[in-house]
């Protein structure tokens, strides 16, 4: 039944995304105690992002504005997303959002979550 309602969880997450716009690009790394989540945030503020942590997902908000205001008479190529962005990431296994470390450099935030340590009356 854990299973089912993660997967639904994980569902709902992709649905909220999709309804938001743009979202940056991230990865997911793991070492033997922590997970490392890198985002990618060219052209964005350190002060206009907000960054939610929670034991199970990192929620990201935020915008990112255009550089310069200038008249444009034609468009020849656009890729790069401009606008506000929110995103929830559902991490792999849980984490201790009070241990963690945030880093901005270069245009990338780098998020370091402990892991939770699981107690061995737990069970798992």
């Amino acid at each position: 039944m854990k299973m089912v309602r993660r997967s639904l969880y994980r569902y709902e997450l992709l649905h909220i995304q999709r309804n938001f716009g743009w979202r940056p690009f991230w990865d997911i790394y793991e070492t033997e105690d922590d997970l490392i989540l890198l985002v990618e945030m060219a052209g964005i503020k350190p002060e206009d992002v907000e960054i939610n942590l929670g034991k199970d997902r990192v929620q990201l908000r935020g915008n990112r504005c255009r550089p310069a205001e200038y008249e444009v008479t034609r468009v020849h190529h656009m890729e790069i997303d401009f606008g506000p962005y929110h995103q929830i990431i559902a991490l792999p296994e849980r984490v201790d959002p009070k241990g963690a470390s945030l880093t901005y450099s270069e245009g990338f935030v780098l998020i370091r979550l402990p892991k939770e340590v699981k107690s061995a009356s737990s069970g798992s």
